[in-house]
């Protein structure tokens, strides 16, 4: 709906004369298919007749159809235009100015402009309704001249689109609400290829927590990320033919090749229109931590790190249940420092602490690959062999304790000597259950105590 001065058409509006000589000088097919200007007869004046079937076709388009004066008089309009409008029947346009129905100048400036230069492509504008609303439409119009070149009205179509540009709007924010939640999530978010794994997308907090920029990150194979690639895509895979979600721990690597526990939360999504997985990685690393270390609290010397009273239990009732399905044998014993309490007091605590961490050093490095040593408490520490061949290993590994306490300790500026007596206790000659087995482990130790230390003894003997 536009409105352009009075202007004489250029070398291509030369006149009817040349026209027609050009029309009748080419084929029929070389005729342009869409034109933006069409000239008519001067003598036709304002209004043009075009009959009843043209009247009744246009009074039935789904959209509005319309001639206006080059000043913005609105000659001709169907029902759709004045629905648009918000007015009863078409005639009640006569009085409206086109100029007065737009809600930005500049769009009617450069609606003109557009004419002007002879552009056929469609405008996109906001009119004012009769109410005071608005409505966006798209204006395909173009401008009809005389013989003699002079634009004498514009013709158009315009198409009610304000549910598409709400529709555009709608999607536009939808986007922008996701992606501010795709960047602001605390969480690192990754969008995965379905067949390959390669990143194709990345928040900035994925970026953040795997250490590289996310130019670097995006196209970046999964073997970068994961440290059991496959197992990844398999899970991949599996997740994209059977549609489903899936929770897991993992572990992955940082740029700079520290490895860190990931918690992952996966969806299968569209991605730009290829199936692709959605990862929402969670750093649970300093958790796993956390929780290691309470269960090192729980089953642990906090002094020395040697297993506790409750974890041996455990340990022990596991070793007596694979001991009597093999039936063979195991062996427990009960380890008490000589001399400890006079470092213990000569020193202070903090020196005898600084001791039994160096005691239950040697203890652990003494036996075998299988075998526990515990502290039950004070300087009082439990050996256990699950597995044992022959009597005779007990004693050998008696006796590699002994040698490893020989060498003197340091404790602050000075050195100090402490040794230990050691009983012996073998299932299922002297126990059958872990209580019976400690008893018996811990009489036979009074006894090597009794004896002057520095020895192992046998229960029962």
């Amino acid at each position: 709906m536009g409105k352009v001065p009075h202007r004489k058409a250029g070398a291509s509006r030369s006149g009817a004369g040349s026209s027609k000589r050009r029309a009748a000088s080419r084929p029929r097919s070389a005729v342009p298919a869409r034109s933006i200007v069409r000239k008519v007869p001067a003598r036709m004046g304002g209004a043009v007749d075009f009959g009843v079937r043209y009247r009744d076709l246009v009074a039935h388009l789904p959209v509005g159809v319309y001639r206006t004066t080059v000043e913005g008089v609105i000659l001709e309009a169907n029902q759709v235009i004045a629905d648009m409008l918000g007015f009863p029947e078409p005639n009640a346009l006569q009085k409206v100015k086109v100029q007065d129905l737009y809600v930005h100048e500049d769009d009617r400036r450069e609606h003109l402009a557009a004419l002007e230069r002879e552009q056929f492509e469609p405008a996109e504008f906001q009119l004012a309704r009769r109410d005071g609303t608005t409505l966006w439409v798209r204006d395909y119009c173009r401008a009809v001249a005389d013989e003699a070149g002079v634009v004498r009205f514009y013709d158009g179509i315009l198409v009610d689109i304000t549910a598409e540009k709400q529709a555009r709007e709608a999607l536009r924010q939808s986007e922008r609400d996701y992606r501010q939640l795709f960047e602001s999530a605390h969480d690192a978010i990754l969008i995965f290829a379905a067949g390959d794994g390669t990143v194709l997308e990345a928040n900035q907090r994925a970026c953040e927590l795997y250490g590289f920029a996310h130019a670097e990150l995006v196209g970046m194979p999964l073997e970068r990320l994961a440290k059991d690639a496959a197992l990844g895509r398999a899970r991949f895979r599996e997740m994209i033919a059977q549609g489903t979600h899936q929770a897991f721990e993992t572990v992955h690597r940082r740029e700079d090749g520290t490895e860190m526990a990931i918690e992952v939360n996966t969806a299968v999504v569209e991605h730009r229109g290829v199936p692709a997985v959605l990862s929402i990685n969670r750093d649970i690393t300093e958790r796993r931590a956390l929780e290691q270390a309470i269960r090192d609290m729980a089953y642990h010397d906090p002094l020395t790190g040697l297993p506790n009273r409750k974890l041996l239990s455990d340990r022990l009732e596991l070793a007596l249940a694979q001991a009597r399905r093999g039936r063979r044998a195991m062996a427990v014993l009960f380890l008490d420092l000589d001399g400890f309490k006079a470092v213990n007091d000569g020193w202070g605590h903090a020196q005898g602490d600084a001791l039994l961490r160096d005691v239950a050093g040697r203890l652990a490095g003494a036996l075998r690959t299988g075998d526990t040593v515990a502290r039950i408490g004070g300087d009082e520490f439990t050996v256990l062999i699950p597995e044992l061949p022959v009597e005779e290993g007990a004693a050998e590994v008696s006796r590699k304790i002994l040698r490893e306490l020989e060498r003197a300790f340091r404790v602050g500026d000075s050195e100090c000597a402490v040794s230990a007596s050691i009983g012996i206790a073998l299932y299922p000659r002297d126990g059958e259950t872990p209580d019976a087995l400690l008893k018996s482990a811990d009489a036979a130790m009074y006894r090597a105590k009794l004896a002057g230390g520095n020895r192992f003894a046998w229960h029962g003997q």
